[in-house]
C-alpha cells in the first residue's frame, strides 16, 4: 500500500495560487469574521501552534503577522483534478479518500520495498518539479491501508516512511496510541483498562483481546490492519442525508436561519435523488447562542416516503411555522432526512406522488447535475445563496454537485 497525504493542502494550495503568500503565515477560514475558527494552516503557521479549530482571535494572539485567506473550495478541488492526473500517472490509485489523501496498491513482486520506494520519489520529484515548493505530501508504505496512514503521519512534512508489518520498528512503537487511526479518548481508556499502554503492548495483544476491548468485530479488524492483513468490511449503508451550515454574521437573525435552511432543505433533496433513495423523516434545527448543545430549537416530522423536492420544502417550512417565537440570536442551521429507502423499493403509498412534482424535480436535478446546485434555487432561499459556500470536510472527498 502507498498513502499519499498532502501537507497542510488548503493553506498550500493557497501559497501556491499566490506567490506573495509564499513563506509566510497564513490561516484559511471559512468566513471572514473574528468569531468563526481556523480550517487549515500552513507549516509557518503552525510553528505557532495554530491549527485547525484555532478561533481567528487567537491566531492574531499567537502571529500578530499571520495572514487570513478565505476559503475557496472551488480552487482546492481544480488543483485535487490536477494532483490526482499526476499521481495516477506514477502509482496505481486504489482509492481517493478525501481532497488530499489517497492510496494506491502495488502487487507481488512490484510490492516490494525495493520496488515501491523508488517509483515513490520520482512521483514526489515530479511534484516538485510542477507544483513547486509549497505544495508536497507525506508518503507512508505498508502492507495494509491503516499501516501505511499511520507511516504517511511520522514524518511531516514531505517524508517518505515504510513500516514492516512483521517487524515495524522502534519508531512505531514510540508512537503514543492516540497517534494511530481510531484511537480517541475513549478508546485509549478502554485500552488501559485491559492493560494496553502503549502501541507496543497493543501490537503484541492477541487479537482475541482486542476484540474484548472493542466490544466486537471491529477489534478484530483493527488487530488484521496492525499485523499486515487487510480486513473486509461490510458496505456502509447510509442511516441519513443533510446539511448544515454555521450562519455568516450578516445572516444571525431569524429571515437569515430560514433563508439558509431553505437552501439546505433544497440541497438535501437533491442529494437525496442522486443516491437514490427517498425518505420518511426530516428534523430541522437552529442553534442560538445561549442554547444547550445539540440544538437550541428542533422539531421533527415523518411522512410519507418521498425524494420530490416540493413535498419536502412543503414539510420543512410547515416545521418552521412551529418555531419558539421569536427565534433570537441564531447562528448555526441544519436538516436530515431520514428513514432512507432505497427509491423505487416495494411499498404501497396512500398516496402516489404527483406528475408535476416529479416532472420538478427531475428538472432541477438535471440543472444540478449539469450546472451544480447553485445555478438554480428557490427564492426564498435567495438571502443565503451567495453565503452557501461549499464545504471540503476533511474526512471526505466533496460531491462535485455542491
Amino acid at each position: 500500500m502507498v498513502f499519499v497525504d498532502f501537507n497542510s493542502y488548503f493553506a498550500a494550495v493557497e501559497q501556491h495560487a499566490q506567490p506573495r503568500l509564499r513563506g509566510r503565515a497564513i490561516a484559511v477560514i471559512p468566513t471572514m469574521a473574528e468569531t468563526t475558527c481556523c480550517i487549515a494552516a500552513s507549516r509557518e503557521a503552525k510553528r505557532f501552534g495554530i491549527k485547525t479549530g484555532t478561533m481567528v482571535s487567537e491566531a492574531r494572539a499567537r502571529c500578530p503577522g499571520i495572514v487570513f485567506v478565505l476559503s475557496d473550495s472551488a480552487k482546492y478541488m481544480d488543483y485535487h483534478r490536477r494532483l490526482m492526473r499526476l499521481v495516477e500517472e506514477e502509482i496505481p490509485v486504489e482509492k481517493v479518500c478525501s481532497v488530499d489523501e489517497l492510496y494506491g496498491v502495488f502487487y507481488g513482486a512490484f510490492a516490494e520495498r525495493e520496488k515501491v520506494t523508488p517509483v515513490v520519489q520520482a512521483m514526489k520529484r515530479r511534484l516538485a518539479r510542477e507544483f513547486g515548493g509549497p505544495i508536497t505530501c507525506s508518503v507512508g508504505l505498508s502492507s495494509t491501508v491503516f499501516l501505511a496512514k499511520t507511516a504517511s503521519d511520522m514524518q511531516k512534512p514531505d517524508g517518505l516512511v515504510w513500516i514492516d508489518a512483521e517487524q515495524p520498528g522502534p519508531l512505531f512503537f514510540e508512537l503514543d496510541l492516540r497517534d494511530l487511526c481510531g484511537i480517541g479518548k475513549q478508546m485509549q481508556q478502554r485500552l488501559h483498562i485491559h492493560g494496553i499502554r502503549t502501541v507496543r503492548a497493543l501490537w503484541d495483544a492477541p487479537a482475541e483481546k482486542l476484540r474484548r476491548v472493542w466490544g466486537g468485530i471491529e477489534g478484530e479488524r483493527f488487530w488484521q490492519s496492525l499485523h499486515g492483513i487487510e480486513p473486509k468490511r461490510p458496505e456502509i449503508v447510509p442511516q441519513q442525508v443533510g446539511h448544515s451550515k454555521i450562519l455568516h454574521p450578516d445572516l444571525r437573525h431569524e429571515a437569515g436561519a430560514r433563508a439558509m435552511l431553505d437552501r439546505l432543505v433544497y440541497k438535501a433533496a437533491l442529494r437525496l435523488r442522486k443516491e437514490g433513495y427517498e425518505c420518511g423523516e426530516m428534523q430541522v434545527w437552529v442553534k442560538q447562542r445561549g442554547g444547550m448543545v445539540g440544538g437550541s430549537w428542533g422539531l421533527m416530522a415523518r411522512f410519507p416516503s418521498t425524494q420530490e423536492v416540493r413535498p419536502l420544502l412543503e414539510n420543512w417550512r410547515g416545521l418552521w411555522e412551529k418555531r419558539s417565537r421569536p427565534l433570537s440570536h441564531p447562528y448555526a442551521v441544519g436538516v436530515e432526512l431520514r428513514q432512507l429507502l432505497a427509491a423505487g423499493d416495494p411499498r404501497l403509498p396512500l398516496f402516489a406522488p404527483s406528475a408535476k412534482d416529479q416532472a420538478v424535480s427531475g428538472l432541477l436535478e438535471e440543472v444540478a447535475r449539469k450546472y451544480g446546485a447553485s445555478a438554480l434555487w428557490y427564492a426564498s432561499a435567495h438571502a443565503a445563496v451567495k453565503e452557501d459556500v461549499p464545504r471540503i470536510a476533511f474526512g471526505t472527498l466533496p460531491d462535485v454537485w455542491f
